[in-house]
């Protein structure tokens, strides 16, 4: 696996981030709020700017939204080729609807997402917190009318990864609304912790548990910028 450029990471979020940004928030996982994702690919040299530019939209956001924007989550792809926002809102809003496009770049996968299944290493909600952990980012293409079975296999698989992975922070899966989809966001201690569990039964390449169901691509990723809004209610 390749290696993260923890150099270059923090020269954007000292310019990005500025004095006093936050450097973590809490995911909500009741499904009163709206999860959305925005996946890009990108140019390994053009990953900072666009790191960049979706912290200044989602600063926009919070100057604009502030009963609606609850948190956002910017995340750069240790193989320098992707990046993605995570953010949440209340009440369950859709931001694409209002925000204008980031004409520079490739236009991203953009979803809207309930959390099916959480859990974490200390039972307690999944935080995402700048630079701290690993963000392994799992994308489930579904086969037509397959994500019904894919939430049950996800949330069996869940319980398994933990127990065979004490490097495991927290994973959450997320289904998309439109039903083509599933995530899982995960946070892990280091990639020889992740690595782990690809040789594990039901996780190797072999006999995944997510065979016959969907087509899975996954990029690792740091977080580099946490946004979080005024409505913490």
């Amino acid at each position: 696996m390749s290696s993260f450029n923890h150099s270059t990471r923090r020269v954007v979020v000292a310019v990005a981030c500025g004095l006093g940004a936050a450097r973590a928030f809490t995911l909500d996982l009741t499904n009163r709020r709206s999860a959305c994702l925005d996946l890009f690919t990108v140019e390994a040299r053009h990953q900072d700017a666009l790191i960049e530019s979706l912290v200044q939209r989602a600063e926009t956001w919070k100057r604009d939204l502030p009963d609606a924007f609850l948190h956002a989550g910017i995340h750069a792809s240790t193989d320098g080729v992707r990046v993605f926002a995570y953010s949440q809102w209340t009440p369950r809003l859709d931001p694409h609807a209002s925000t204008p496009p980031l004409h520079e770049f490739f236009p991203p996968e953009a979803h809207l997402l309930d959390v099916t299944a959480s859990r974490t290493q200390d039972g307690s909600a999944p935080v995402v917190k700048v630079g701290e952990t690993l963000t392994h980012l799992a994308e489930f293409r579904m086969a037509p009318g397959a994500q019904a079975e894919m939430i049950t296999r996800t949330t069996e698989a869940l319980d398994q990864a933990f127990d065979v992975s004490p490097g495991l922070v927290s994973a959450t899966f997320h289904r998309s609304l439109d039903g083509t989809r599933m995530f899982n966001y995960g946070q892990w201690t280091s990639e020889e912790a992740f690595a782990a569990l690809e040789s594990q039964p039901g996780f190797s390449k072999d006999a995944p548990y997510w065979e016959g169901l969907a087509k899975n691509e996954f990029h690792l990723y740091k977080c580099v910028h946490v946004i979080d809004g005024d409505n913490l209610e």
